[in-house]
């Protein structure tokens, strides 16, 4: 790293001097723990948060004062692309038990809803009692912005359409913690009635890249993070060119995250001027992440994201999870809604093998339920390699 570190210090003249700094990976978190923390991260208000832990073992990460600041104000930026202000009305679809509190809200959580003019509903079980009650306080209500699970509200939407339920219009919807794919977002838009919005993060790096409403990728939050997208072999992808994410955080300084493989697949987009007058540069969307990858025996890779389409809009199909458990071997999880005919399930199976090869085994097992992740998320595709 000769010439970006100089007395301690990460001196960086230009962008890609930071590929001479090697990866971050969560189990080189995992295994030096407080090494990499600031010595000064108590002067600094830091505080522990973990990664939601849908690949695995959560991991701790400490975030201090500044960049509490610096993720609220990237928060109220994609805000304000939806024309929603700091204090406008709120309603919070959200998963994470940190989030949505077990058992009794703490007292300073509800003041700050109420000064913040926020209410907050838990996904993390909602049945068809629950989804209608949202249901009735979004048409009650009527938020300024709804801010909620992809998946989350994209069920809620569903549900809605299935039994009828009158939805009023509503006035934009900002989704977050998964993929929102354009199945989803037409079916979000057509029963809510208004514009959806598609935002990217984590609980480790907080806010990355938002969508404004030019709605053409996201931008990037630079003042925040700094984002590569690379192949395999650690090179940056060109524009149009789908690679792994790694993202540098820029004022978290109680534990400096450099270069830190999150997990996730994007594709970044060729800089043009957006319509929406930002000039930050943009992901042309963040495809799925790593465990959404499916290997092939002659070594191919294919996105988790050709299994989606492949099962949907299947009658009978309420909701589905596809795993690789072996090169050869593909499990389809089904949870009928009715009867799903002989010939949608050997088609399902012909279109598998079409990308994963003859030779792999496709067997269906049919559930009652699909389990979600601890943090409230279903994952349509998961590679067990």
């Amino acid at each position: 790293m000769c010439g970006v570190v100089n007395n301690g210090e990460i001196k960086l003249q230009k962008n890609s001097d930071i590929q001479a700094i090697p990866f971050l990976t969560k189990d080189i978190i995992r295994q030096e723990k407080e090494n990499i923390y600031s010595v000064e991260h108590q002067k600094r208000g830091s505080r522990k948060n973990t990664s939601g832990g849908s690949t695995g073992e959560p991991v701790v990460f400490l975030q201090d004062r500044m960049y509490r600041i610096n993720n609220s104000a990237n928060f109220f930026l994609a805000q304000s692309w939806r024309g929603a202000d700091p204090y406008d009305s709120i309603v919070k679809i959200w998963g994470a038990p940190r989030d949505t509190y077990e058992g009794k809200k703490p007292l300073i959580a509800s003041i700050k809803d109420y000064f913040r003019s926020r209410i907050v509903l838990n996904n993390l079980m909602m049945s068809n009692s629950d989804m209608k009650r949202y249901i009735k306080i979004l048409n009650k209500h009527k938020p300024k912005l709804i801010v909620a699970y992809a998946q989350s509200i994209y069920e809620i939407a569903k549900f809605a359409k299935a039994n009828r339920i009158h939805v009023k219009k509503q006035n934009a919807i900002h989704t977050a913690a998964g993929p929102l794919y354009d199945f989803m977002r037409k079916e979000i838009g057509d029963v809510f009635q208004c514009e959806v919005f598609n935002h990217y993060g984590s609980r480790e790096v907080g806010a990355i890249a938002s969508e404004c409403k030019a709605h053409d990728g996201l931008h990037i939050m630079m003042e925040h993070t700094l984002v590569e997208v690379l192949d395999e072999s650690g090179r940056p992808c060109q524009p149009g060119e789908e690679g792994e994410i790694f993202v540098t955080t820029l004022n978290n300084y109680s534990m400096p995250i450099i270069r830190y493989k999150i997990g996730d697949i994007g594709i970044m987009q060729e800089y043009k001027k957006c319509s929406c007058g930002c000039t930050y540069p943009k992901l042309q969307e963040v495809t799925g992440r790593t465990t959404d990858l499916f290997k092939t025996i002659n070594n191919s890779i294919v996105s988790g994201a050709y299994f989606i389409v492949v099962l949907f809009f299947r009658k009978g199909i309420k909701a589905y999870q596809v795993i690789q458990k072996r090169l050869d071997l593909i499990v389809v999880k089904i949870v009928k809604d009715g009867e799903v005919s002989k010939e949608d399930l050997l088609d399902i199976e012909e279109k598998i093998k079409i990308v994963m090869g003859q030779e792999c085994n496709v067997v269906f097992e049919f559930v009652d339920s699909i389990p979600k992740t601890k943090t409230g998320k279903h994952l349509y595709t998961i590679s067990e390699l």
